[in-house]
C-alpha cells in the first residue's frame, strides 16, 4: 500500500466529516464566506506556523512556495476580519513523518479549494482558494510520502498527525457553524 493510500484510508472518516461540515457554508453569501474563511484559518494557520517552526523546508524543500497563510490572512483582512485565535495549542511534530502528515492535509485542502472557489462570487477575495500549485507539486509531495514513509512507525505518525490536523479543521468549522 502506498503512503498516500494509507493516509487516505487512515483519515477517511475525519476527511468525510470535514468535507460535510465545510459544504454547509454558504459561499455565495458574504457572512457565510467569512465564516468559512475563519473556520479555515482556525485549522490552517496554526498548522502552517507550526510547520514553519519545525523546519518543514528540511522535509519538503519547496515548502516556502507552498505556504498560503498570508493569502488567507489577506482575504480575511479584505472582509474586515482578523485571524481567529487558536482553539487548541498548535501541533507539535516529534518526528519528520508527522510533518508529512500535516503537509498532506494542507496540500490536499488546496485541491478542494480549487473546486470550492467556483461557488465564490468574483467580488469576494479568493486568493487563498485560488492559490495554484507549481506544476507537479502534488505529484512530488506524493513521491516524498512514499520515499520517507516506508517504516510502519513513520507511516503511523503521519496518519496520526493528519487525523489531528483534520480534527482542528473540524473543530473550527463546528465553532463557526454554532455547534
Amino acid at each position: 500500500m502506498s503512503a498516500r493510500a494509507a493516509l487516505r484510508e487512515g483519515t477517511a472518516g475525519a476527511h468525510e466529516r470535514v468535507d460535510a461540515l465545510f459544504s454547509r457554508f454558504d459561499m455565495t453569501d458574504r457572512e457565510g464566506y467569512r465564516a468559512f474563511l475563519i473556520a479555515q484559518a482556525t485549522g490552517f494557520l496554526p498548522v502552517e506556523t507550526a510547520l514553519d517552526e519545525a523546519g518543514a523546508a528540511t522535509v519538503i524543500p519547496d515548502w516556502p512556495e507552498r505556504r498560503r497563510g498570508g493569502l488567507l490572512r489577506a482575504d480575511l483582512a479584505d472582509l474586515s476580519v482578523t485571524a481567529p485565535e487558536l482553539l487548541d495549542p498548535p501541533p507539535h511534530f516529534p518526528v519528520k513523518a508527522s510533518m508529512l502528515g500535516a503537509i498532506y492535509v494542507l496540500e490536499g485542502s488546496r485541491l478542494g479549494g480549487a473546486v470550492l472557489k467556483r461557488a465564490v462570487p468574483d467580488a469576494f477575495p479568493r486568493r487563498f482558494l485560488e492559490a495554484r500549485q507549481a506544476a507537479g507539486s502534488w505529484r512530488r509531495l506524493l513521491e516524498s510520502l512514499d520515499l520517507f514513509l516506508i517504516r510502519p512507525d513513520d507511516l503511523a505518525a503521519a496518519v496520526q498527525m493528519a487525523a489531528q490536523v483534520f480534527a482542528l479543521f473540524e473543530k473550527g468549522a463546528r465553532a463557526q457553524l454554532g455547534e
